[in-house]
């Protein structure tokens, strides 16, 4: 099968190797009553982009022959950043996972409630109610972090620059992490939220 198939591949390639030069050896060329105007600046410019493209394919599949496993790291490395740019959560899938986290808590029993979890669920409640929360998308990953003051407020210190949060006290205000797709603080503290260590504690004393 493989000879076979080699064969035609050789056939196919002595049989269409002049067509084929004519076309790589071919130049399109400007005719003489459109030179000097703005088409053949248009094709000059067109021309000049095709050409540095084709040498950067050229150099880049050399470099790929002679060093395969640094172009293999570079693939991956670009694949792995385009999904992360595809997959970075937004405010509206932690809207989400919050409320289904909240009825699923709503569903549990008080005295089996995680308190690490029941505090961390009030307080983005009450920052979604004071209007306070905010997101940062920073293209591969973002923050949910809470503000001092709702975006419709009128008072001056809620729209003057030089009160805003400061950047060295950011990690203070961050509520969540979101990244390939999870906001993954909230999913770590309801991890166990049908789980109160202080019942085990009371039992055992």
């Amino acid at each position: 099968m493989n000879m076979a198939w080699r064969g035609l591949k050789n056939r196919f390639a002595l049989n269409y190797a002049p067509y084929i030069a004519k076309v790589r050896a071919y130049e399109f060329a400007i005719p003489e009553k459109y030179k000097g105007t703005i088409l053949e600046k248009w094709a000059n410019y067109w021309k000049n982009i095709y050409i540095d493209y084709k040498e950067v394919v050229t150099e880049t599949n050399s470099s790929a022959k002679q060093k395969p496993m640094k172009a293999f790291a570079v693939i991956t490395g670009l694949g792995f950043m385009t999904y992360c740019i595809h997959s970075n959560p937004d405010e509206r899938l932690f809207r989400d996972q919050f409320l289904l986290y909240t009825n699923e808590m709503n569903m549990v029993a008080e005295s089996v409630r995680n308190p690490t979890a029941v505090n961390h669920l009030e307080f983005v409640e009450k920052c979604y109610n004071a209007g306070v929360l905010r997101t940062l998308n920073l293209m591969f990953f973002s923050f949910i972090w809470f503000s001092n003051f709702d975006k419709a407020s009128g008072l001056y210190n809620a729209h003057c620059n030089y009160l805003e949060p400061r950047y060295v006290t950011f990690h203070q205000r961050v509520i969540d992490i979101g990244f390939l797709g999870h906001w993954w603080i909230l999913h770590r503290v309801m991890k166990d939220y049908d789980v109160n260590p202080l019942e085990f504690s009371q039992h055992s004393s």
